[in-house]
């Protein structure tokens, strides 16, 4: 009897062993075969790699993955938006046109993230690829039209410049992504 236990016993350890890395091994290696063709692999696959779901993602998980990170991304724009903002309220003159293009930042990165995100997470699920691809390069317009006014006002604040870089280069890896549906 007790001969029994342990063979099943040595039985379910050499399945882990054996069996469990290869398939983190292979759906890491969807991750890279789904990055690959982005621009910057390093953004989308640092994107993939900070959500633990994407070990047991398909593509179809994966791109919404990518788009999580896009909302995640826009989140902070808009706080860096309003805390520069807040300062720039608190000093007695200057900086209005820095001011108002910030704050026509903050709006239109709420509309990417209230209404163009959802649709391609929505398309996603729907299967409806070609709409999730059009909405995530909508999503995309508000941050470059954000950077056109910073731009224009004079502002000068890499962080922000930086982020919507980063955002730019994810929005490239999931509409690639997509693509290849």
């Amino acid at each position: 009897m007790m001969k029994k236990k342990m063979i099943k016993f040595l039985l379910v350890i050499l399945i882990v062993v054996f069996y469990g890395p290869i398939s983190i091994y292979a759906d890491k290696a969807l991750m890279i075969r789904e990055c690959h063709n982005a621009r910057v692999p390093t953004i989308c696959m640092q994107c993939l790699e900070s959500d633990p779901a994407s070990i047991h993602a398909d593509p179809v998980g994966i791109a919404g993955i990518v788009i999580h990170c896009l909302n995640s991304n826009l989140n902070v724009l808009t706080k860096q938006c309003s805390n520069i903002t807040k300062l720039l309220l608190e000093r007695e003159k200057g900086g209005d046109a820095i001011r108002t293009a910030l704050q026509g930042c903050k709006k239109q990165l709420s509309e990417a993230m209230t209404k163009a995100l959802p649709d391609a997470k929505k398309g996603l699920k729907t299967g409806d690829y070609d709409k999730a691809g059009k909405s995530i390069k909508h999503a995309l317009s508000f941050p470059l039209m954000c950077v056109n006014n910073l731009q224009s006002a004079e502002f000068h604040f890499p962080p922000v410049y930086s982020q919507i870089n980063t955002y730019a280069q994810l929005s490239d890896a999931a509409m690639r992504i997509i693509d290849r549906f």
